[in-house]
């Protein structure tokens, strides 16, 4: 008569119920530890439906723009954006991301 709800059904649901706002990750490169893998870290966790906000303050410029294009390319095949909401501070998230509008409030909020 009565189900029990299973973790996967759980956490489908609490997802449903944060915005992307909440579920932003930010992150921040740092000159001496910035290596390829966090980058391929960073996309996985944008591929995973968490947006980000990374700072590129702490790198060199060749270094920053090798890691926007890259990880822009990953944002741009997933039909999504990369919002610049600072000097070296930028969004990226899929388009399923936007959809609910956080997003966007927050970027017109900073600015």
């Amino acid at each position: 008569m009565f189900k029990r709800k299973t973790k996967k059904q759980e956490d489908k649901k609490n997802k449903q119920l944060l915005t992307s706002f909440d579920r932003m990750v930010y992150f921040i490169f740092q000159e001496n530890e910035t290596s390829r893998d966090e980058m391929f870290k960073l996309c996985d966790t944008i591929l995973s439906g968490k947006p980000v906000l990374a700072n590129f303050d702490k790198i060199d410029k060749a270094e920053c723009n090798f890691m926007l294009a890259f990880i822009s390319g990953v944002v741009y095949a997933t039909e999504g954006e990369t919002i610049q909401v600072g000097n070296k501070l930028f969004l990226f998230a899929r388009k399923e991301e936007y959809e609910d509008g956080s997003l966007k409030q927050y970027v017109e909020d900073i600015k």
